[in-house]
């Protein structure tokens, strides 16, 4: 179609979605997009706290009384050791590592369905909702750190100086819930049982982590299956850095690093060959 006169000099923007996507293209998309990120990251913490009394102190309520609980039972009553440091510390200190891994996992699985209207309406990366969960509760547990430090020093527990390593971890933490979430959420837009079956089985992996006992409450034989927990190597080193406790094994870290590239390679090809279908099944 021939240009008008109105159309010379004027400037036209297309915008195209790639029919192929690598990896590197993925990434890309994902930092190109971090500021919508953001912005719909502390959209999401705004609204879940806007009506509530309290606002964000939720974040650290729930689990602090979960640490007393756990304390009584399985401190208290149990008496299941703590590799020398007091329960308290020990299990918060693991919950709240558990807490921001799971909460990745199982909002960024339901991102696309929750945010349906926005993926109906307007066009962008759409592998970018995923990562608004991963966001918000980083912020989240940074607010909750700030009630495990006051409680180290209630104990006399101090951070030990490999504290700005802490960083890192959440990086990795995030990674491998963002990872899973890629690979779930575009099966959740199709299959609604995921929504419904996902908590039950965090619940579940949440026993089979060392978030209330250390490792080496299990029995020597069955060690090697914590190897093989990325999870558990991610709070055994929380641990580490916080609290002194011993550094997993160079092996751990291995594993960790395979574990992560995996589920993130596998996320991205399983998000990018669904996404097509999610729009009409949404």
């Amino acid at each position: 179609m021939p240009d008008t006169p109105a159309d010379h000099g004027a400037t036209r923007v297309v915008i195209r979605p790639r029919t192929r996507h690598t990896i590197a293209d993925s990434i890309h998309d994902v930092w190109s997009n971090r500021d919508i990120a953001w912005t719909l990251a502390l959209r999401e913490i705004q609204i879940r706290y806007k009506q509530s009394v309290v606002g964000v102190a939720w974040a650290v309520m729930q689990p602090l009384v979960t640490t007393v609980i756990f304390t009584l039972i399985f401190g208290f009553l149990a008496k299941i050791p703590a590799d020398g440091v007091p329960y308290p510390v020990f299990v918060l200190s693991g919950l709240l590592f558990w807490q921001y891994f799971s909460k990745v996992v199982v909002e960024s699985s339901g991102s696309l369905v929750k945010n349906e209207g926005i993926i109906t309406k307007v066009f962008f990366p759409r592998l970018i909702l995923p990562l608004v969960p991963a966001l918000s509760a980083a912020v989240e547990l940074g607010i909750s750190l700030a009630i495990l430090l006051v409680l180290m020093l209630i104990y006399g527990v101090a951070p030990t100086p490999y504290v700005v390593l802490l960083p890192l971890l959440l990086l990795f933490g995030g990674l491998l819930g963002y990872g899973i979430g890629l690979m779930l959420s575009p099966i959740n837009a199709i299959y609604r049982d995921i929504s419904i079956a996902l908590p039950f089985f965090v619940q579940i992996g949440m026993y089979l982590t060392p978030v209330i006992y250390p490792v080496s409450f299990v029995p020597q034989a069955w060690q090697w299956l914590f190897l093989l927990n990325p999870v558990a190597t991610l709070l055994d080193t929380a641990r580490a850095v916080l609290l002194g406790s011993p550094f997993p094994s160079l092996t751990a870290y291995g594993i960790l690093l395979v574990w992560t590239a995996l589920i993130f390679t596998l996320g991205f090809r399983t998000f990018r060959k669904l996404e097509p279908a999610i729009v009409d099944r949404i």
